[in-house]
């Protein structure tokens, strides 16, 4: 998917309330969510580079090591603006467990999401080249940033009057992109089955 729809997955699951088991929670998934993307800039080699898109960076090995990394990087921000004394007042304290294993859920979001859409993700990278297809989404689906879009934003409205409830927007929203997936899924699926029927036949 396009960074933005990523972006607002990783905010969306910390406005569910995750951001309030650990300081730099909101950042961790947000940034976690995008990470496999770090082989995007091979794109400026010319088209032959896209080859090298969605591989190395979004297979096992990787989603296993960059995370660690990230929550590495994020706990040696918060300890240094602490030795600075610009350590936001009201952040949280950081909690390593919690944002490494938020890191983690961000960073597995992301190669779903791709594989959701027709562009296709090699999952097994580098152990296997085959692309894996979902064939369910585009690469920016108008309805997912809508629907995600708004439910962050009105979970935020909820937060800053001090309602108790602010975390269920953000948690419907994430229900609906389940559901909206679901249904293009099936769609989908049934489109392949009625063409695989019909003669002349693959």
């Amino acid at each position: 998917m396009d960074n933005l729809t990523h972006s607002l997955i990783g905010a969306a699951l910390a406005q569910c309330g995750l951001k309030r088991r650990t300081g730099l929670a909101m950042p961790a998934l947000i940034l976690a969510a995008n990470l496999p993307d770090i082989d995007a800039p091979c794109a400026i080699h010319g088209v032959e580079s896209l080859a090298m898109r969605r591989g190395l960076t979004h297979g096992p090995i990787a989603l296993l090591v960059l995370p660690l990394l990230l929550a590495g990087a994020l706990l040696a921000f918060d300890a240094w603006q602490g030795r600075r004394g610009t350590r936001p007042a009201g952040r949280l304290p950081v909690r390593r467990g919690w944002l490494l294993a938020l890191c983690y859920l961000g960073a597995l979001t992301h190669p779903l999401f791709d594989w959701f859409n027709t562009y296709g993700i090699r999952l097994l990278e580098p152990f296997s080249s085959r692309w894996f297809y979902g064939d369910t989404l585009f690469i920016i689906d108008p309805w997912v940033l809508v629907l995600l879009g708004f439910g962050i934003w009105r979970s935020r409205q909820r937060e800053r009057t001090g309602a108790a409830n602010s975390p269920v927007p953000a948690a419907a929203a994430l229900a609906g992109v389940a559901a909206y997936v679901t249904a293009n899924m099936a769609i989908s699926n049934l489109a392949v089955a009625r063409v695989m029927g019909d003669a002349p036949y693959p």
